[in-house]
């Protein structure tokens, strides 16, 4: 790594000199023949009044008279000596421009010298300007898209993007074309084509829910991905040599059925109703300030769209975007071998999908994965005769068939390809159809354990993440969440297991004292509603996470495996349900946490200083897991240990490592089994 140079930058040098008289040495036409980077002091704290960005001009160097003109050209000026410039002292300026999340020791560090001498004016130096964009906020009646800047990719063609506070955003950037259950296509875009990225893409043809207004969508040319990054390599010559940040590949939830990866319409949170709102809780700009990333979200396909036929659409659809990421990521100030994977929920689920692909189809492709509340049991691996099964059963639903048919075939599958959309997803939506990955012998060889066992998955560093009570959203509005009666737990255990294996989940009285249980702290709801929660929570994500987490650093990938449960949360708009949430961590309560968006979503402001600092050390474990393969930080104050089976991390206060309801998955284990195949 290189050593750090002192400087004084061209603000310190131009700022208090009067340059009516200096002549230009060159005139910008568009932008500035630089890499710009947006540095900050952000600490995401909500209350600092003295946050504040700078642009900082990397390379080439310039005269005063052509910084001048540079930050002109980016409709700013250079940056008023510190003592004037609310935010950005000389000291928070000389940390952001060192701190190694940025660009490490090569990076310049400001000295406090200030030159006077007229001779200094065609000093070459880097320069300082200001950013005057405000911050990102989701429930603004129009965002402010002026600051604009155009950056040439190697295959996406030119992007036209724009900057908020801070960080740079591209959006709605589209990585393929589709034909309905076929694979994607690569969008192939001419060098010199120009593209306006201001605006998100298309929502995916999908039907209603809470995460889309619970409006049907009918676009099936969706795919499209979003790119937020503190740096631009506008520079017609790249310095090879300059450090890279590592990138963050987010993939939303939403059952693999619905979602987006931009904003969505909302009305309640686990606080109650807050009017007509509007959330963008996947928004990058707090997470790649913050953290010294690069963050990319995707579009992808859903419902039937993405799995019909046994087609693994959706599947092959997130691996195009991840080549994209690696064609075009360091015109970002990206590092295309730092890639982690992650998502929450079906999110969670597309991760692991993407690490039991076939290697042959993943290498290179990403360095790292987090799965956050991935319903494991849930959402298994097909074999293509139950996928094909499913399919079938649609595509009677739409009349493509008769009821009496038992063989799925290319005539039936050509039939519902040429039905509306609306039609296709409300048909799907209707049947409570559960979409999933198909073993189809090239993308995916076997079930996600079997594919640990054998080594032939994704190895790389691995965070399985739950929260505490993720089924109580999900336990349906027809159970009383206030009955106190033991009953409430045996009552419905039926409705998510057989009755052989509901009796021996009753007889587990000292697991799940539903009989004793008194309502938990904070929360509304019955001690039995919760045992009832807390028992599916561990069948359908808990136990199988911790499994899978096990499996792997007892066989293929020891000692890079941890697991993670999240004990205090934001809740989440994308799962309201005041009746059942309040106190409770809930599904996607940990998302505030992970994006830093509470505050661009204007919920839970101030953040309490409990919440402020989970925010900033679930950022810091997910970008070093990014950056170094670990998520044990410099300076943390707790070394997360590999997990072994009873070494969990929980968050909460304080964070602790414990044997976190290891009784409760031996028991399943043993005696209910887990399955992630079906045949």
């Amino acid at each position: 790594m290189a050593k750090a140079r002192t400087f004084s930058p061209s603000w310190a040098i131009c700022a208090s000199l009067v340059l009516a008289t200096a002549q230009i040495a060159k005139a910008w036409s568009s932008y500035p023949d630089t890499d710009v980077v947006v540095v900050s002091n952000n600490d995401l704290d909500s209350t600092n009044i003295n946050r504040a960005s700078a642009l900082y001009l990397k390379s080439p160097t310039f005269t005063c008279a052509e910084a001048e003109s540079a930050c002109a050209a980016l409709q700013e000026t250079l940056l008023p000596p510190p003592s004037d410039y609310t935010g950005l002292t000389n000291a928070n300026i000389s940390s952001a421009l060192v701190n190694p999340i940025y660009a490490g020791c090569s990076i310049f560090t400001p000295s406090s010298a200030s030159l006077s001498n007229a001779s200094d004016f065609n000093q070459q130096l880097p320069a300082l300007c200001t950013n005057s964009a405000p911050l990102t906020r989701s429930n603004s009646s129009s965002t402010d898209i002026s600051r604009q800047i155009s950056l040439s990719t190697p295959s996406a063609g030119i992007l036209t993007g724009y900057r908020d506070k801070f960080s740079w955003r591209f959006l709605g950037i589209k990585y393929a074309t589709s034909t309905r259950f076929a694979p994607p296509v690569a969008v192939n875009v001419g060098e010199e084509e120009v593209r306006n990225t201001t605006a998100y893409g298309p929502i995916c043809a999908q039907p209603p829910d809470a995460d889309n207004g619970h409006l049907v969508w009918t676009n099936e040319d969706c795919l499209t991905l979003n790119v937020f990054s503190p740096v631009v390599n506008t520079g017609s010559v790249l310095d090879p040599t300059a450090p890279k940040l590592p990138v963050m590949f987010f993939i939303h939830g939403g059952g693999l059925n619905t979602g987006d990866s931009g904003p969505f319409p909302y009305n309640m949170t686990t606080s109650g109703y807050v009017g007509p709102s509007i959330s963008n809780i996947y928004d990058g700009t707090n997470l790649v300030s913050y953290g010294g990333v690069v963050l990319v979200t995707i579009n992808y396909r859903l419902t039937a769209f993405g799995w019909f036929n046994a087609s693994n659409a959706a599947l092959k659809d997130a691996l195009m975007a991840l080549e994209w990421v690696q064609d075009n990521i360091e015109a970002f100030g990206g590092d295309k071998t730092k890639v982690l994977i992650y998502g929450e929920s079906a999110g969670g689920t597309m991760t692991r999908y993407l690490l039991g692909t076939n290697p042959k189809y993943t290498a290179g492709l990403f360095s790292a994965a987090v799965l956050e509340s991935d319903f494991s049991a849930s959402n298994p691996f097909y074999s293509p005769r139950l996928a094909l099964n499913t399919s079938l059963g649609l595509a009677k639903t739409l009349n493509c068939t008769p009821e009496s048919t038992t063989t799925f075939d290319s005539t039936i599958a050509s039939c519902v390809a040429a039905l509306p959309a609306a039609d296709v997803a409300l048909a799907s939506y209707n049947l409570g159809i559960s979409w999933d990955i198909t073993i189809d012998g090239d993308y995916v060889l076997a079930d996600i354990a079997s594919s640990i066992r054998d080594g032939a998955y994704g190895r790389v560093p691995t965070i399985f993440a739950s929260n505490q009570c993720e089924y109580c959203y999900f336990l349906p509005s027809t159970i009383n969440p206030k009955n106190t009666s033991a009953t409430v737990f045996t009552d419905n255990l039926g409705l998510f297991i057989n009755s052989t294996d509901a009796a021996l989940v009753a007889n587990q009285t000292t697991l799940y004292p539903y009989d004793t249980a008194a309502p938990p702290a904070g929360g509304v709801i019955s001690g039995a509603f919760f045992e009832l929660a807390q028992f599916v929570t561990d069948y359908d994500v808990h136990c199988p996470n911790t499994y899978l987490a096990s499996l792997m650093t007892n066989t293929t990938n020891p000692g890079n495996v941890y697991k993670v449960e999240f004990t205090i949360g934001l809740g989440s708009p994308l799962t309201p349900n005041p009746a059942t949430c309040v106190g409770q961590v809930c599904h996607a309560d940990e998302l505030y946490f992970a994006f830093a968006t509470a505050e661009t979503d204007s919920l839970y402001q101030p953040l309490t200083p409990l919440q402020l600092e989970t925010t900033r050390e679930i950022i810091k474990r997910w970008t070093n897991l990014a950056r170094n393969g670990t998520p044990n930080y410099s300076g943390a104050s707790l070394v997360w240990p590999p997990y072994t089976g009873d070494n969990e991390v929980l968050i909460g206060s304080p964070d602790s490592v414990e044997a976190y309801r290891v009784a409760q998955c031996d028991f399943i284990e043993g005696q209910l089994g887990l399955v992630f195949g079906e045949l």
